[in-house]
């Protein structure tokens, strides 16, 4: 027989064995169910969303009767291009099968679909099919049609069929791919338009499956930036215990040998196997660099977290005005951030709740601290890695980075019904957000000058420096062959702000680069101590952030890996691809025209000069050119991230 166990990490994969094919029928439709629900005391609509089951009793009567076990994993095995371009569905499925997990004590049923090309010879890519782990190895059971992961129907048929055909003391429900937060939801589909399940789906899905009858023991998202608790408030009606991670996840996603302790210790409930499952995440990736947390969430205490929100922003919105709009906006511009994307990618604006009451605490102590005990009584387990220190297990969305998709998002996170004085809060904060300039900036006198020290300055008025969040000195070098053309090295945070609204910092004519290229640093994230930058690259032909990390343990900075962008998929990057010797890696810079003449571009990326990765890639300090005339000046965002910079200031350095 053709084993899947067989192949290990290459995926020298063969067929399959017997092959039912039982599809469902073509005159299925989709429908809009109607729903009786409410959820803080407003209507759920599913009314538009799609809705396409398939036939569960059918193929429920083709599989033998199966003894009842203690628990029944069910994973949605999504792989969409994870899988196509690199494998990663296939890696984990090979690492389940290797766990050795006793199969008399637990079953692992999966669905697989979303994928243009699976990376193996067993699970077909033309079709949805069900699978469960039997003999040590990959067992087809049905192939169920083409039909879209990001159906709720498709979700809903699936549990049912686990619970049907898989009798458990406990299910377990996992979904394996992309995440994007409260607004993107879960998941993209490459066959059908990266079609993806958004939390109203996905509650559509649970209300219509045997999980509104019978509890999931837990709902686990092996995905990124799920830990939210608008998925939370979804769940709970459907599961006692929630695990899901409030950051961007690494690329191998969870260990999957928490399935031989689970099957060693099958009466473990859902705090405990958790809290296996987190520690076990974390621990993977101690040695990578990579940021890594994963939380456990007892649903029960959901209700508590919600309520409390709702009080802390009732109290935001009686003081909500616009004269007070920018003391909000400085908190959330210091409230810890969850997948921040580079200037190529997208913002998903998702942070953490304790955090944002913490900043909201000055003001509003009582509400706030209740805040924060919701979610410490309800966030039962959290592991994180030092890179992601401050997160306290629960995010929720809160509009700022992503200011242009905003009316839209905040609509969709209005069908979701959840606290109602959250949803005023958001609209309210939006509506000034994206409203007409506060208190614009005139920077058109505003050149950089050299103080006796060496510093270059800028001078503000204590007004102008009220309406700023955020403030960097920006180096650009001029382009060989291109006259006018200038390409930025990036942006520094590392100013200082005197008493007098005197802005002041140095470059003393060193920049980071890889190479003996400078690279553009775009600054992302402030982590454990530590500052995290982007480097805009292409590897192997690939749109990549080589995403590098500046602390403590690292003060000339360390190469964690390269990042893919969001791309076709809308959904920030689960991988991360390690840069390896032989790799084909350059850099992009943006750059600009600062010349008179009208016809040439403004703007563009520019690419550097293509290389062979050698044997090590490290950052180094690298002096400017001398005789060369760089740029320098400042680069200000204000309470309405509005941007704004200086005039730029000529700079020559001499050998």
């Amino acid at each position: 027989m053709k084993s899947l166990r067989k192949i290990l990490i290459v995926f020298l994969l063969v067929s399959l064995s017997a092959f039912l094919l039982l599809g469902c029928s073509e005159d299925e439709e989709a429908l809009a169910p109607q729903s009786d629900l409410e959820r803080n005391g407003q209507k759920i609509s599913f009314s538009g969303l799609s809705f396409t089951p398939w036939d569960v009793e059918e193929v429920v009567s083709q599989v033998d009767e199966q003894e009842h076990k203690p628990y029944t994993i069910m994973l949605y095995l999504n792989g969409s291009d994870l899988e196509t371009e690199v494998g990663m569905a296939t890696g984990d499925l090979i690492e389940i099968i290797e766990s050795g997990f006793n199969e008399e004590n637990i079953n692992v049923l999966l669905l697989t679909g979303g994928t243009l090309k699976w990376q193996n010879g067993v699970i077909p890519s033309d079709t949805c099919a069900l699978f469960w782990i039997a003999d040590g190895d990959l067992q087809f059971i049905a192939d169920i049609g083409q039909r879209s992961m990001g159906d709720a129907g498709t979700l809903a048929s699936f549990i049912d069929f686990g619970m049907a055909a898989f009798p458990a003391d406990k299910y377990g429900l996992i979904f394996w791919n992309h995440g994007g937060g409260s607004i993107a939801g879960y998941g993209v589909d490459e066959n059908f338009d990266y079609d993806g399940l958004t939390l109203l789906e996905l509650n559509l899905a649970l209300e219509k499956s045997q999980a509104s009858n019978t509890k999931l023991e837990f709902i686990g998202f092996d995905a990124c930036l799920m830990a939210t608790v608008e998925t939370a408030a979804i769940a709970k009606d459907y599961a006692h215990y929630l695990i899901a991670s409030e950051e961007l996840e690494p690329g191998y996603g969870w260990d999957y040998s928490f399935l031989a302790d689970l099957s060693a210790n099958p009466q473990l409930g859902g705090a405990e196997l958790g809290t296996i499952i987190a520690d076990k995440f974390v621990a993977f990736y101690a040695d990578s660099g990579e940021d890594a947390t994963l939380s456990v969430i007892d649903l029960s205490g959901v209700d508590d977290v919600l309520q409390a929100m709702g009080n802390l922003m009732a109290a935001c919105n009686e003081d909500f005005s616009e004269a007070n709009f920018k003391e909000f906006a400085k908190s959330r511009k210091n409230t810890k951030v969850f997948g921040g994307g580079s200037p190529r990618d997208n913002a998903c604006d998702m942070v953490d709740i304790c955090d944002m009451a913490a900043q909201l605490a000055p003001y509003y102590q009582d509400e706030a601290e209740a805040v924060i005990q919701a979610v410490e009584n309800a966030v039962v387990y959290l592991k994180s890695s030092e890179g992601v220190k401050g997160a306290a297990g629960l995010s929720t969305y809160y509009v700022f980075g992503g200011k242009e998709q905003a009316e839209k998002s905040i609509e969709i996170y209005k069908s979701l019904a959840m606290n109602p004085h959250y949803t005023n809060f958001l609209v309210n904060f939006a509506s000034e957000l994206t409203g007409e300039s506060i208190a614009p900036l005139d920077l058109s006198e505003q050149i950089p000058e050299m103080n006796e020290e060496g510093d270059y300055t800028i001078q503000l008025t204590p007004e102008e420096l009220d309406n700023l969040l955020e403030i960097y000195f920006t180096v650009w070098e001029p382009i060989p062959g291109e006259e006018e053309y200038y390409i930025m090295l990036g942006e520094s945070s590392d100013v200082e702000i005197a008493e007098d609204g005197t802005i002041v910092t140095e470059f003393d004519g060193v920049w980071p680069g890889i190479n003996g290229d400078f690279v553009c640093l775009y600054e992302i994230g402030r982590t454990g101590g530590g500052i995290k930058y982007a480097i805009p690259a292409v590897l192997n032909g690939e749109d990549v952030d080589i995403i590098v990390v500046f602390d403590e343990a690292n003060p000339d900075g360390r190469i964690i890996g390269a990042r893919p962008l969001s791309g076709e998929t809308g959904m920030a990057a689960k991988n991360m691809h390690k840069i390896n010797k032989g790799d084909r890696l350059k850099f992009l810079y943006y750059a600009e025209y600062f010349g008179e003449d009208e016809s040439m571009e403004l703007e563009e990326w520019y690419e550097g000069e293509e290389f062979t990765v050698g044997d090590k890639l490290e950052l180094e300090w690298l002096e400017v050119n001398p005789g060369e005339v760089y740029l320098y000046g400042f680069y200000l965002i204000d309470v309405q991230q509005n941007e704004y910079y200086t005039d730029f200031v000529e700079v020559e350095f001499i050998e």
